[in-house]
């Protein structure tokens, strides 16, 4: 188990509500267990996967804070989007105009594995235009551990806050590299803002042998499934 500290919350996880294995509330009980004070369900281009998660932690009463979270996927890459509350319309697809939306809807953008290699990353364009991005993922456990790299030049070179997250899509890997942030009111507003200020710092872990066996026996599972529902 994770020790409990101020606030370390997990930015970055996917539910089956998009293309995860677990439920929502699946999610946040393992987070409780971790010792982990905040989680984010960042679904693919929703934010059902947190509402169910929001309404799940307030029916079981558990002592956590669900972050209202979306991996908005842009016409440049994935962008994850943090919010106070879950907004009442969808954001929109390109960068400029997400930022824009998210400054209104008290949101923030991050630029998610910003140059991993095979996935809708969006490095190329988070080089030209940095202020369409409030703060860098810097370090994602999935891939090459290498290509979090220059993420993390980059953040250093424009200035960006810097935060980590598993990607979670199964459970194991929940938790691996959670963002450290420099709060005692680990809040939703709080979480938000000190993320926007740069208070926070990213958790710099690799994913066990045996998740990234799990994680690679789920996912050719889940391509087979996939493959064969399409045949009929």
């Amino acid at each position: 188990m994770l020790k409990t500290l101020p606030c370390l919350a997990e930015l970055h996880s996917h539910s089956l509500v998009s293309d995860g294995k677990s439920t929502p509330e699946e999610i946040i009980l393992r987070a409780v267990y971790l010792g982990l004070s905040a989680i984010a369900v960042s679904d693919h281009n929703t934010f059902r996967g947190s509402a169910i998660a929001i309404e799940s932690a307030k029916k079981l009463d558990l002592n956590i804070t669900v972050i209202p979270a979306n991996e908005v996927r842009t016409i440049k890459g994935d962008v994850l989007v943090l919010c106070e509350k879950i907004p009442y319309e969808e954001p929109p697809r390109e960068p400029p105009l997400l930022h824009d939306w998210a400054s209104i809807n008290n949101c923030i953008t991050i630029a998610a594995h910003p140059f991993h290699v095979g996935r809708k990353s969006i490095g190329g364009y988070l080089k030209k235009y940095p202020n369409y991005f409030d703060a860098i993922e810097v370090w994602n456990p999935r891939g090459i551990p290498f290509l979090n790299k220059p993420a993390m030049k980059l953040a250093e070179k424009f200035s960006k806050p810097k935060t980590s997250g598993s990607d979670a899509h199964i459970i194991q890997e929940l938790g691996t590299s959670p963002t450290r942030l420099d709060t005692t009111d680990c809040d939703v507003y709080n979480i938000i803002n000190s993320i926007r200020k740069g208070k926070c710092s990213p958790t710099i872990n690799y994913m066990k042998i045996s998740t990234i066996f799990n994680v690679l026996k789920w996912s050719i599972n889940r391509r087979i499934k996939k493959n064969n529902s399409a045949l009929y």
